[in-house]
């Protein structure tokens, strides 16, 4: 199995080139296929090659049967202008190459995801969705690996490319990218979408209740700062009576003055 980075009608891309006992095992459920590499004279074989294309960003498979050099009865040039490619199941294309040759389809992983990270680094921050299949797209590549790789081998999550992150948000929220329409990525897992106002929001809340709510027990009047992390209820610590923060908070100019 031969493969390189080039590209496929201007997209970044890999070609795999494979041989003829290659190829019948790749093509080893296509009947029609089969049947075209049966045909072949000896010597046809020996020229034979299968070009596979693999195009990461739009997760595209192609391939085509020919020869790297001049056409013969069956086979044609794979540089002739007509050369007839095949479109192929991108996913199924991946999983049948693994079955060829681990060593080199963990090169060919790592190709695709090479290409899939710059992507991400020139992502333009216009809308935070294609960011998101990006990150999708080399998440799955790198599970392919098996463990042999990890996600922060080809990107920092740390330093994603993002528009400016307004002020009044906290990024330990965590927040890893904003676009320039108002929407982030956030969450541990870098995988839920958030307008920057309802992030805001949620830092303002996490700073308050970080400070601590002042309440006041209805029942048997003692005041105290509540650091829980309920957003609903809590139990008066004098009483211990069921208290609701929402009926229950007061101002700290009222604590202050034990009002």
């Amino acid at each position: 199995m031969q493969h390189e980075t080039t590209t496929w009608h201007g997209e970044p891309a890999i070609r795999v080139r494979l041989d003829y006992d290659e190829a019948r095992e790749y093509l080893a459920l296509d009947e029609d296929a089969i049947e075209v590499l049966d045909s072949l004279t000896a010597s046809e074989r020996d020229e034979m090659l299968l070009e596979l294309w693999l195009v990461p960003l739009r997760e595209v498979a192609e391939y085509a049967i020919g020869t790297g050099g001049e056409p013969t009865e069956h086979l044609p040039a794979l540089s002739a202008a007509t050369t007839i490619r095949m479109v192929d199941d991108y996913d199924e294309s991946l999983f049948t190459l693994e079955a060829l040759g681990w060593a080199e389809y963990l090169e060919v992983l790592d190709r695709a995801a090479r290409i899939i990270a710059r992507e991400i680094r020139a992502w333009d921050t216009e809308d935070i969705s294609e960011l998101v299949e990006l990150l999708t797209r080399l998440d799955e590549i790198v599970d392919r690996g098996d463990g042999r790789v990890e996600l922060q081998d080809y990107v920092r999550m740390d330093a994603l490319p993002s528009a400016p992150i307004p002020e009044g948000i906290d990024t330990a929220y965590p927040v890893w990218a904003v676009d320039k329409q108002g929407m982030a990525l956030v969450g541990p897992g870098a995988d839920e979408l958030e307008s920057v106002e309802e992030v805001r929001a949620a830092c303002e809340e996490h700073a308050r209740r970080m400070r601590g709510i002042p309440l006041r027990c209805h029942k048997c009047g003692h005041t105290w700062m509540y650091r829980g992390g309920s957003h609903y209820r809590t139990t008066c610590p004098a009483c211990h009576v069921t208290v609701y923060l929402d009926k229950c908070e007061i101002s700290l100019a009222e604590m202050a003055r034990g009002e």
